[in-house]
């Protein structure tokens, strides 16, 4: 129970500090991103114009392979300490798995892709490892 607990934790904590308190904004510090979601698995012709009108590429993704709206973040590969840093997450990039606590500089995540694993930085140091399927 305690295990399953801590699973919810980590999936809720990350999603209460990306997203601000419009509809699916994320909180970025002077600029303008809004996550485009489509309303079924498949992008019906006037989403996939507001997509690619706001720069974004249609990708299948997920365990069912619904599509969505993939964005690239204006600061995507700039370094970081913490999320408040970023657009969208301040991610640990390394080849080397390192425990949470452990100090390092973070990169500005590239996409607003919610799908794969992803290790967060917060204060210079990891946060969590999260996956996403």
């Amino acid at each position: 129970m305690k295990i399953a607990l801590f699973c919810l934790a980590l999936i809720a904590l990350p999603a209460c500090s990306l997203f601000g308190a419009g509809k699916g904004e994320v909180a970025a510090p002077g600029a303008s991103y809004e996550r485009l979601t489509f309303a079924g698995p498949k992008a019906t012709p006037d989403e996939r114009a507001s997509c690619e009108a706001a720069g974004g590429e249609i990708v299948a993704s997920g365990k069912l392979q619904w599509e969505n709206c993939v964005q690239t973040f204006a600061d995507a590969g700039k370094a970081c300490a913490g999320t408040k840093d970023c657009a969208g997450e301040c991610r640990y990039e390394g080849e080397t798995e390192l425990p949470p606590g452990a100090s390092v500089t973070g990169t500005c995540q590239v996409t607003d892709a919610r799908f794969g694993c992803r290790t967060v930085v917060e204060n210079g140091t990891i946060a969590h490892t999260l996956c996403v399927d």
